[in-house]
């Protein structure tokens, strides 16, 4: 598909402000209110299905033969699928577009919601309003497990497509937006420069008439009077003068004042050339970005109120029941729901209508951003610009081979008329030399456009990808089994309400986390390198005290350590790691390179998975997360460049350049030290 397939969505859209940010942002909080409502339902999951969370062996008698993997088959299959759509997903997005790609991803999206709602309507099983909690069909947990894991990897495989496509999208709107600006600055000087060269020809003009009219005078005035001719004239020349010093003085005050002026302009405009160029940019990926920590915590709050809605009538009926129920869990060794939730306020019933009310929520957020986008998205005009430009020197490539084709064709015709001049064999072979070269050139051009990537951006694609991994250890293990961590804040004997409170609480605390990294990653101070290095350096060493000092601190220390870790995670590398990938590469590998970076550090989720899983205690939890991050640190140093104040047109016109088998000549401000890594750097030398 070309570029020009999307005519009707190229038309540029003025600068972007936060709310059609958040707008955008729209696919990133239905995914993240859904995806992350694997950890936040789970105690909802294990009330419903207890035999499904037993710590006991698989026993096929049972509802579920296999506890350990039918849980975790939901954290494994949405990680999987998500691993495969930034990838497969990416990649078309850089041939298909912007928009097709984002119309791609929400229909997988709302197919993957709509299968969840199916499964919870379904296959949930036939519970009873029976307080005590004693259903006697709570179906086939392994099968509803199952249904569910497989919607998940389809829903994983559009969250996978989103993350690529709203970066990207994001950060090429701030671009045309950038682009727009320095064509009005532009215009504005055209305009002050023009102004100013009619205001000193009106002056000119002005000296001059008045000069005439003093001659005239001074002419007069001899007519009229010969003997008092020469004072007369000592005092008309002096007034001529003095009019003329007058106007002159004024034409040479304005010129002065105007350069002053014109100086003072070019000094602002080169400031504001770069600030200009990345006042925006980093900001809005990022505010794009907070709606995953938006979707978030808004799971987090319906599902605390949906609980204290219901909790008051459950608490009625189980008040006189509720000693009983207390010692029969104290001395009922047979009770396979060994876990800490305490659900003497709400029957199974309550539990499954709150579950579907989750998830039809969701549901309905995506369908919007469907049909929203269908109405109203735009292509973007970055990445149109950028396809119909590389189209147009592939057609000069074809004309240049075809042109050497039928240059050869009329040099055997010449040859076989018979006569060719002695004097130009020499230029011949210079000229075949010369042609040897530039078919050279032409056939490392003719590599594919993967190896010149990974040749000349390589380093990068490394940095973006093992950084994101790393934070994914540390984050999204952090995440995914997040109803653990919260039962070390909470209490052994949280109640659901509590538990959906707390995390609701560090939801909140870590979109101030999102605001904040908005607020200063595009100050040149301060830009995306330092911001991802110092979040690293923070968080890691808050999850070390954590780990190394959980039994010496309270409760209350260690909850404000977590916090604070959150806070820090999204102020950093959980911002910085999404908004890189989405600058340091060209507009033709943006998508993909992206896409390759979030698949990483979907890896990592996966592997923390896995180590969490059988961490054994909570201390080594953090320490897991804090080694993680500083190795993170580390790496960020080493393959990140800093492009806080690079223009992105330039990566794409070095990329051309690379393409075209020129790469050497581009010597513009992309390849300077001060926006590359140090590896880079160290590559230069």
């Amino acid at each position: 598909m070309t570029a020009n397939s999307s005519d009707a969505h190229t038309q540029s859209s003025p600068p972007s402000d936060n709310s059609t940010a958040l707008w955008h942002g729209l696919g990133l909080f239905g995914e993240s209110y859904l995806l992350f409502s694997i950890g936040t339902l789970r105690p909802l999951w294990e009330a419903l299905y207890p035999l499904c969370f037993s710590n006991e062996d698989a026993d096929p008698a049972t509802s579920c033969p296999h506890p350990y993997l039918t849980y975790n088959s939901l954290s494994y299959s949405v990680v999987l699928g998500v691993m495969l759509g930034m990838v497969i997903v990416g990649t078309l997005a850089g041939r298909i577009g912007r928009r097709n790609g984002s119309l791609l991803t929400a229909s997988i999206m709302v197919a993957g919601a709509a299968a969840l709602v199916l499964a919870s309507l379904l296959l949930a099983g036939n519970f009873n309003n029976d307080d005590n909690n004693n259903n006697e069909d709570s179906g086939r947990p392994d099968v509803l497990f199952m249904v569910m894991s497989a919607a998940l990897f389809i829903f994983g495989i559009g969250v996978g497509g989103e993350y690529p496509l709203s970066a990207s999208l994001a950060s090429e709107r701030a671009m045309a937006a950038m682009k727009e600006r320095r064509r009005l600055e532009e215009q504005q000087e055209q305009d002050r420069n023009r102004s100013r060269t009619n205001m000193s020809s009106s002056l000119v003009e002005t000296d001059l008439m008045s000069s005439r009219l003093l001659k005239t005078a001074n002419n007069d005035g001899n007519n009229k009077d010969e003997v008092k001719g020469s004072s007369s004239n000592d005092h008309h020349s002096w007034q001529t003068t003095t009019s003329r010093s007058g106007n002159m003085a004024q034409i040479e005050q304005y010129n002065v004042t105007q350069q002053s002026q014109s100086s003072t302009n070019n000094d602002s405009t080169t400031k504001n050339t770069s600030s200009s160029k990345t006042l925006t940019r980093g900001r809005e990926v990022i505010v794009v970005f907070s709606m995953q920590g938006m979707g978030i915590l808004a799971n987090s709050l319906i599902l605390t109120f949906l609980l204290m809605l219901t909790k008051s009538k459950g608490q009625q009926q189980n008040d006189d029941d509720d000693d009983n129920n207390q010692q029969q869990q104290q001395g009922d060794d047979d009770d396979y729901n060994n876990n800490s939730y305490t659900n003497h306020y709400h029957n199974q019933i309550t539990l499954l209508y709150i579950w579907r009310i989750i998830y039809a929520i969701g549901l309905a957020i995506l369908i919007y951003v469907l049909v929203s986008r269908i109405r109203h998205l735009n292509e973007s005009e970055v990445w149109t610009q950028d396809r119909l430009r590389r189209d147009e020197e592939e057609l000069e490539r074809q004309q240049q081979r075809q042109q050497k084709q039928g240059g050869r064709l009329e040099e055997g015709d010449g040859d076989a008329a018979g006569f060719v001049p002695p004097s130009i064999f020499p230029q011949d072979k210079k000229v075949k030399e010369e042609n040897q070269q530039k078919q050279q050139q032409h056939e490392q051009q003719q590599q594919s456009e993967t190896q010149l990537l990974f040749k000349h951006y390589g380093i990068r694609l490394f940095g973006t990808s093992i950084t994101w991994l790393l934070w994914d250890i540390a984050f999204y293990g952090n995440k995914l089994f997040q109803s653990t961590f919260l039962l070390a804040l909470t209490g052994e004997n949280a109640t659901l309400t509590q538990i959906s409170g707390a995390s609701a609480i560090n939801a909140f605390v870590a979109l101030l986390g999102y605001y904040a990294a908005a607020l200063i990653v595009d100050k040149p101070t301060i830009g995306r390198l330092r911001l991802q290095q110092t979040g690293f350096v923070i968080t890691g060493t808050l999850f070390l005290i954590c780990g190394f000092l959980s039994e010496n601190l309270s409760s209350t220390t260690l909850v404000i350590i977590y916090l604070g870790s959150s806070f820090f995670g999204q102020c950093g590398p959980n911002c910085t790691t999404f908004l890189i990938p989405a600058e340091v590469f060209p507009t033709e590998m943006r998508t993909v390179c992206h896409g390759i970076s979030a698949s990483a550090g979907k890896l990592g989720a996966l592997i923390a998975s896995i180590l969490f899983t059988f961490a054994k205690t909570d201390s080594a939890l953090f320490l897991i997360s804090g080694y993680t991050s500083f190795a993170a640190a580390i790496f960020t140093f080493l393959t990140i460049p800093d492009l806080t104040t690079l223009d992105l047109y330039e990566i794409d016109k070095q990329w051309r350049m690379i393409l075209n088998g020129s790469e050497y000549e581009y010597d513009g401000a992309a390849v300077g030290p001060r926006h590359l890594s140090y590896l880079e750097r160290r590559k230069k030398r």
